[in-house]
Protein backbone atom coordinates (compact mmCIF):
# COMPACT_ATOMS: atom_id res chain seq x y z
CA UNK A 1 0.00 0.00 0.00
CA UNK A 2 1.48 3.35 -1.11
CA UNK A 3 1.71 5.94 1.70
CA UNK A 4 -0.28 9.13 1.22
CA UNK A 5 1.50 12.24 -0.01
CA UNK A 6 2.13 14.56 2.96
CA UNK A 7 0.26 17.84 3.25
CA UNK A 8 3.36 20.04 3.57
CA UNK A 9 6.75 20.48 2.04
CA UNK A 10 8.80 22.71 4.32
CA UNK A 11 11.31 24.49 2.10
CA UNK A 12 14.46 25.89 3.71
CA UNK A 13 16.27 28.19 1.27
CA UNK A 14 19.80 28.82 2.51
CA UNK A 15 22.99 30.61 1.63
CA UNK A 16 25.97 30.59 4.02
CA UNK A 17 23.95 30.02 7.18
CA UNK A 18 26.05 27.24 8.73
CA UNK A 19 25.63 28.80 12.18
CA UNK A 20 21.81 28.64 12.06
CA UNK A 21 20.55 25.91 9.74
CA UNK A 22 20.84 23.08 12.26
CA UNK A 23 18.22 24.74 14.47
CA UNK A 24 15.89 25.26 11.51
CA UNK A 25 16.09 21.59 10.52
CA UNK A 26 15.62 20.34 14.08
CA UNK A 27 12.50 22.50 14.46
CA UNK A 28 10.91 20.57 11.58
CA UNK A 29 11.91 17.23 13.09
CA UNK A 30 10.29 18.30 16.38
CA UNK A 31 6.88 19.03 14.83
CA UNK A 32 3.95 17.37 16.58
CA UNK A 33 2.61 16.61 13.09
CA UNK A 34 4.59 14.17 10.95
CA UNK A 35 2.65 15.15 7.82
CA UNK A 36 5.62 16.79 6.07
CA UNK A 37 8.58 16.57 3.76
CA UNK A 38 11.63 18.82 4.12
CA UNK A 39 13.43 20.26 1.11
CA UNK A 40 16.69 22.13 1.81
CA UNK A 41 17.60 24.44 -1.08
CA UNK A 42 21.26 25.51 -0.99
CA UNK A 43 21.98 28.58 -3.14
CA UNK A 44 25.60 27.52 -3.78
CA UNK A 45 26.86 28.20 -0.24
CA UNK A 46 30.62 28.64 0.21
CA UNK A 47 30.68 27.80 3.94
CA UNK A 48 30.09 24.51 5.78
CA UNK A 49 26.34 24.39 5.13
CA UNK A 50 26.44 20.96 3.45
CA UNK A 51 28.47 19.48 6.30
CA UNK A 52 25.80 20.73 8.73
CA UNK A 53 23.00 19.28 6.62
CA UNK A 54 24.59 15.93 5.68
CA UNK A 55 23.81 14.05 8.94
CA UNK A 56 20.08 14.68 8.41
CA UNK A 57 19.98 13.28 4.87
CA UNK A 58 19.53 9.72 6.13
CA UNK A 59 15.99 10.75 7.13
CA UNK A 60 13.58 9.45 4.46
CA UNK A 61 11.59 12.69 4.28
CA UNK A 62 14.54 15.11 4.01
CA UNK A 63 16.00 16.12 0.64
CA UNK A 64 18.90 18.43 -0.20
CA UNK A 65 19.34 20.30 -3.49
CA UNK A 66 22.27 22.55 -4.40
CA UNK A 67 21.94 25.24 -7.07
CA UNK A 68 24.69 25.21 -9.69
CA UNK A 69 25.46 28.86 -9.00
CA UNK A 70 24.29 31.54 -6.60
CA UNK A 71 20.95 32.61 -8.09
CA UNK A 72 18.99 34.57 -5.48
CA UNK A 73 15.96 33.70 -3.39
CA UNK A 74 13.28 33.85 -6.11
CA UNK A 75 15.09 31.51 -8.50
CA UNK A 76 15.78 29.17 -5.59
CA UNK A 77 12.11 29.14 -4.62
CA UNK A 78 11.03 28.58 -8.23
CA UNK A 79 13.34 25.57 -8.41
CA UNK A 80 11.81 24.30 -5.17
CA UNK A 81 8.30 24.86 -6.54
CA UNK A 82 9.17 22.69 -9.55
CA UNK A 83 10.21 19.88 -7.18
CA UNK A 84 7.33 20.01 -4.68
CA UNK A 85 4.60 17.36 -4.93
CA UNK A 86 2.56 18.27 -1.82
CA UNK A 87 -0.52 20.53 -1.68
CA UNK A 88 1.17 23.13 0.56
CA UNK A 89 4.63 24.70 0.77
CA UNK A 90 5.87 26.29 4.00
CA UNK A 91 8.86 28.59 3.62
CA UNK A 92 11.26 28.48 6.57
CA UNK A 93 14.27 30.76 6.35
CA UNK A 94 17.46 28.99 7.39
CA UNK A 95 18.18 31.36 10.29
CA UNK A 96 14.67 30.95 11.75
CA UNK A 97 12.76 28.06 13.35
CA UNK A 98 9.22 26.77 13.85
CA UNK A 99 7.41 26.22 17.16
CA UNK A 100 6.64 22.52 17.56
CA UNK A 101 2.89 22.83 16.85
CA UNK A 102 3.09 25.05 13.75
CA UNK A 103 2.25 22.39 11.17
CA UNK A 104 -0.49 20.86 13.34
CA UNK A 105 -2.18 24.25 13.70
CA UNK A 106 -1.82 25.06 10.00
CA UNK A 107 -3.33 21.69 9.08
CA UNK A 108 -6.31 22.32 11.35
CA UNK A 109 -7.10 25.57 9.53
CA UNK A 110 -6.47 24.07 6.10
CA UNK A 111 -9.01 21.33 6.81
CA UNK A 112 -11.64 23.95 7.69
CA UNK A 113 -10.90 26.14 4.66
CA UNK A 114 -13.75 26.50 2.18
CA UNK A 115 -12.44 29.55 0.29
CA UNK A 116 -9.51 28.21 -1.75
CA UNK A 117 -7.18 30.24 0.47
CA UNK A 118 -3.73 30.75 -1.08
CA UNK A 119 -1.75 31.78 2.01
CA UNK A 120 -1.95 30.99 5.71
CA UNK A 121 0.21 32.98 8.16
CA UNK A 122 0.39 33.60 11.89
CA UNK A 123 2.21 35.70 14.48
CA UNK A 124 5.98 35.88 14.82
CA UNK A 125 8.35 36.03 17.77
CA UNK A 126 11.48 38.03 16.96
CA UNK A 127 14.74 37.06 18.67
CA UNK A 128 17.88 39.20 18.73
CA UNK A 129 21.11 37.21 18.36
CA UNK A 130 23.95 38.35 20.60
CA UNK A 131 27.19 36.36 20.96
CA UNK A 132 25.54 33.37 19.34
CA UNK A 133 22.57 33.33 21.69
CA UNK A 134 18.93 34.23 21.01
CA UNK A 135 17.64 36.75 23.54
CA UNK A 136 15.24 39.67 24.18
CA UNK A 137 12.26 38.27 22.23
CA UNK A 138 9.24 40.33 21.29
CA UNK A 139 6.03 39.30 19.56
CA UNK A 140 4.71 40.66 16.28
CA UNK A 141 0.98 40.08 15.96
CA UNK A 142 -0.10 40.41 12.35
CA UNK A 143 -3.68 40.93 11.16
CA UNK A 144 -6.21 39.72 8.66
CA UNK A 145 -5.91 41.42 5.27
CA UNK A 146 -9.38 42.02 3.90
CA UNK A 147 -8.32 43.13 0.44
CA UNK A 148 -5.26 43.70 -1.72
CA UNK A 149 -4.98 47.41 -0.84
CA UNK A 150 -4.94 46.53 2.85
CA UNK A 151 -1.81 44.42 2.31
CA UNK A 152 -0.20 46.92 -0.09
CA UNK A 153 -0.11 49.49 2.73
CA UNK A 154 1.05 47.08 5.45
CA UNK A 155 4.27 48.40 7.03
CA UNK A 156 5.09 45.89 9.78
CA UNK A 157 7.46 42.91 9.61
CA UNK A 158 6.75 40.53 6.75
CA UNK A 159 4.14 37.90 7.59
CA UNK A 160 5.30 34.40 8.57
CA UNK A 161 5.18 31.54 8.39
CA UNK A 162 4.18 31.71 4.77
CA UNK A 163 2.20 28.56 4.11
CA UNK A 164 1.32 28.67 0.42
CA UNK A 165 -1.16 26.56 -1.51
CA UNK A 166 1.04 25.09 -4.24
CA UNK A 167 -1.46 25.22 -7.09
CA UNK A 168 -2.02 28.94 -6.40
CA UNK A 169 1.75 29.57 -6.58
CA UNK A 170 1.84 27.80 -9.92
CA UNK A 171 -1.26 29.60 -11.17
CA UNK A 172 0.41 33.03 -10.70
CA UNK A 173 3.66 31.84 -12.28
CA UNK A 174 5.80 31.43 -9.17
CA UNK A 175 8.20 34.05 -7.88
CA UNK A 176 8.87 37.06 -10.11
CA UNK A 177 12.44 37.39 -11.41
CA UNK A 178 11.81 40.05 -14.05
CA UNK A 179 13.07 43.02 -11.98
CA UNK A 180 16.63 44.41 -12.27
CA UNK A 181 17.71 42.35 -9.23
CA UNK A 182 16.25 39.09 -10.60
CA UNK A 183 14.02 38.50 -7.59
CA UNK A 184 16.70 38.83 -4.93
CA UNK A 185 14.83 41.63 -3.11
CA UNK A 186 11.28 41.78 -1.70
CA UNK A 187 10.39 38.37 -3.08
CA UNK A 188 7.97 37.68 -0.21
CA UNK A 189 5.93 40.89 -0.50
CA UNK A 190 5.77 40.68 -4.29
CA UNK A 191 4.61 37.07 -4.19
CA UNK A 192 1.83 37.86 -1.74
CA UNK A 193 0.69 40.77 -3.91
CA UNK A 194 0.41 38.40 -6.86
CA UNK A 195 -1.64 35.96 -4.80
CA UNK A 196 -3.88 38.39 -2.93
CA UNK A 197 -5.24 39.93 -6.12
CA UNK A 198 -6.76 36.53 -6.98
CA UNK A 199 -7.24 34.59 -3.76
CA UNK A 200 -8.12 35.07 -0.08
CA UNK A 201 -5.42 34.82 2.58
CA UNK A 202 -5.87 33.73 6.20
CA UNK A 203 -4.32 35.06 9.41
CA UNK A 204 -4.12 32.58 12.30
CA UNK A 205 -3.88 34.43 15.60
CA UNK A 206 -1.27 32.08 17.09
CA UNK A 207 2.51 32.25 17.43
CA UNK A 208 3.65 30.08 14.53
CA UNK A 209 7.17 31.30 13.72
CA UNK A 210 10.45 32.35 15.33
CA UNK A 211 12.57 34.85 13.45
CA UNK A 212 16.14 35.91 14.25
CA UNK A 213 17.56 39.39 13.94
CA UNK A 214 21.35 39.36 13.58
CA UNK A 215 24.32 41.20 12.09
CA UNK A 216 24.35 39.05 8.97
CA UNK A 217 21.06 40.66 7.94
CA UNK A 218 22.26 44.27 8.16
CA UNK A 219 21.32 46.38 5.16
CA UNK A 220 23.82 48.96 3.90
CA UNK A 221 22.84 52.29 2.34
CA UNK A 222 23.15 51.01 -1.22
CA UNK A 223 20.90 48.02 -0.55
CA UNK A 224 18.36 50.22 1.24
CA UNK A 225 18.31 52.49 -1.83
CA UNK A 226 17.74 49.47 -4.09
CA UNK A 227 14.92 48.24 -1.86
CA UNK A 228 13.23 51.63 -1.86
CA UNK A 229 13.56 51.90 -5.63
CA UNK A 230 11.97 48.48 -6.06
CA UNK A 231 9.28 49.29 -3.48
CA UNK A 232 8.25 52.37 -5.46
CA UNK A 233 8.21 50.43 -8.74
CA UNK A 234 6.23 47.60 -7.11
CA UNK A 235 3.64 49.94 -5.56
CA UNK A 236 3.14 51.77 -8.84
CA UNK A 237 2.99 48.56 -10.86
CA UNK A 238 0.24 47.00 -8.76
CA UNK A 239 -1.80 50.18 -8.41
CA UNK A 240 -1.85 50.54 -12.20
CA UNK A 241 -2.49 46.81 -12.67
CA UNK A 242 -5.48 47.12 -10.33
CA UNK A 243 -7.08 49.81 -12.45
CA UNK A 244 -5.32 53.01 -11.37
CA UNK A 245 -8.11 53.91 -8.94
CA UNK A 246 -5.73 55.18 -6.25
CA UNK A 247 -2.67 57.39 -6.04
CA UNK A 248 -0.13 56.70 -3.28
CA UNK A 249 0.96 59.23 -0.70
CA UNK A 250 4.47 58.12 0.25
CA UNK A 251 6.39 58.41 3.47
CA UNK A 252 9.27 56.65 5.19
CA UNK A 253 9.44 54.28 8.14
CA UNK A 254 12.86 53.30 9.53
CA UNK A 255 14.35 54.53 6.27
CA UNK A 256 12.08 52.46 4.04
CA UNK A 257 9.53 53.81 1.58
CA UNK A 258 5.93 53.13 2.59
CA UNK A 259 2.46 54.13 1.43
CA UNK A 260 1.03 56.37 4.15
CA UNK A 261 -2.38 56.43 2.51
CA UNK A 262 -4.12 56.02 -0.82
CA UNK A 263 -5.99 58.86 -2.51
CA UNK A 264 -8.79 58.01 -4.89
CA UNK A 265 -8.07 59.32 -8.38
CA UNK A 266 -10.71 61.73 -9.67
CA UNK A 267 -11.81 60.80 -13.16
CA UNK A 268 -12.52 63.50 -15.73
CA UNK A 269 -15.88 63.06 -17.43
CA UNK A 270 -15.48 62.58 -21.14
Amino acid sequence: MTPETPTFTVVIPTYNREAYIDKAIRSVLKQTSTDWKLLIMDDASTDQTYQKVAPYLMHPRIQYYRMEENSGISKVMNQALAMVDTPFLVQLDSDDWLPSETLSILKRYIRKDKKNTALFYGNVKIWRVRRGRCCDPFLISHKQFHNKYDFLQYTRWMVAPRCYRVDALREVGGWDTSDPYEGRIMEDRRMILRLIERYPVKWINRKLYNRTKHRGQLTDKEMKWKRNQLRRETFQHFLMRWGGEYKPVYGYKSGYLIIKRLKRVRRQDG
